[in-house]
């Protein structure tokens, strides 16, 4: 696991972010370097207590966009961060190669935010 999480938004708001990832298997030859995502799957989501998906970013559905080496942006719209505050799972994985690698996971923390028309 590359990372744990521990982030902040606000419900009915747009959750836009940029992540970096490095290598973090020690016995890898490019441990400590940006991940090259060239071609990779890439898939954040978002779950609620009971473990059902409530918010899915990923390459194919065009959430998620690859900016350069290591570094990737998801771009979940209003209505994917229509939750009600509180704590949500969230956590992220990418295949590559014939591998599945997990790239976090951690907790979304959601704020109590004002609907918008």
């Amino acid at each position: 696991m590359a990372i744990i999480l521990s982030d902040e938004t606000r419900s009915h708001r747009d959750y836009k972010r940029q992540w970096q990832f490095t290598d973090g298997d020690p016995d890898s030859a490019t441990y400590g370097q940006l991940i090259d995502f060239t071609g990779a799957f890439i898939a954040i989501a978002i779950y609620d207590k009971d473990g059902c998906q409530r918010a899915l970013a990923t390459t194919d559905n065009g959430k998620i966009t690859i900016i350069s080496t290591g570094i990737i942006e998801t771009d979940f719209t209003y209505s994917d961060m229509n939750l009600q505050h509180g704590s949500y799972p969230i956590g992220g994985y990418y295949q590559l190669n014939g591998e599945t690698n997990d790239l976090f996971e951690g907790e979304l923390t959601v704020q109590r935010g004002i609907p918008r028309p």
